[in-house]
């Protein structure tokens, strides 16, 4: 079986040069996603308790 290697850009200081690269692109995109899913989880507790203390 052929080993697998990543790709790992390694970009110059300006922030067009991070867009362009795959992996960064990545990691980006993942970060986004768990603070997105922080939030909305938050959020969900918190209309949770809300709702129980206006009971």
């Amino acid at each position: 079986m052929p080993e697998m290697r990543r790709s790992m850009c390694r970009p110059q200081p300006s922030l067009l040069s991070r867009l362009n690269c795959k992996p960064c692109n990545h990691v980006l995109f993942f970060m986004v996603g768990v603070g997105l899913g922080a939030l909305f989880l938050r959020n969900k507790e918190l209309n949770a308790d809300r709702q129980k203390e206006e009971k």
